[in-house]
């Protein structure tokens, strides 16, 4: 998948939701509902452990449409990990010109993590697909965005950190490419909550994500 159908993709969803837990036991269960609600692009975290594991059976769990990538990416050999687990995107926390090179050689888009406007900018130069902007609400969330857009507005944006419901409609009608959330979405859900209160969850993210 290249960038361009990568952004197109992405956007056409305007939803990332990300999977991070001390394991990965309830990943695949909790992809499934995540998917029948809407969602259909998912980051299961290399910090979790048997994670490549972990993006195999989400893969199984889900339809061939969902895009299922691995996050916390910082190493070439993450991407190679990645890779080999059958991920079709990577997310990174930081701009490391070694994963977006590694990435570019195995086809991978990357949605690189980065807070300034330098390492914005920096991500985007070096071949990102599309650059989250982390930790979003630490940096004033929506206000940050378009101060950030004002002189960048080429940049396709995926602010992250701290996105609740209330917040997915302000930030895409802002201009971002998509909104990516973790606790606000998922709840405890990784860690054995309740799987019909996540496609609750999950159905007014998605909805909100729609309504652009």
């Amino acid at each position: 998948m290249g960038n361009q159908q990568f952004r197109a993709t992405v956007a056409s969803h305007g939803l990332v939701a990300i999977l991070r837990a001390d394991d990965s036991k309830h990943f695949a269960e909790a992809s499934e509902v995540l998917y029948k609600s809407g969602v259909r692009v998912l980051e299961a975290t290399l910090t979790t452990p048997d994670a490549p594991a972990a993006i195999a059976a989400i893969r199984q769990s889900v339809g061939e449409d969902a895009m299922v990538g691995a996050g916390s990416v910082r190493t070439a050999t993450d991407v190679d990990t990645a890779a080999e687990a059958g991920a079709t995107f990577l997310v990174t926390p930081t701009v490391n010109p070694a994963v977006l090179s590694r990435a570019a050689e195995l086809g991978l888009p990357v949605l690189c993590g980065a807070m300034t406007p330098t390492e914005i900018d920096y991500a985007w130069q070096l071949g990102a697909a599309a650059v989250k902007i982390f930790p979003a609400a630490n940096l004033g969330g929506l206000g940050y965005l378009k101060a950030v857009r004002a002189p960048m507005p080429d940049i396709a944006l995926v602010p992250t950190g701290g996105v609740k419901l209330e917040d997915v409609g302000p930030y895409l009608a802002a201009g971002a490419l998509a909104v990516a959330a973790a606790t606000p979405l998922l709840g405890d859900v990784l860690s054995g909550g309740s799987m019909t209160d996540l496609a609750t969850r999950a159905a007014r993210f998605a909805e909100a994500a729609g309504q652009r």
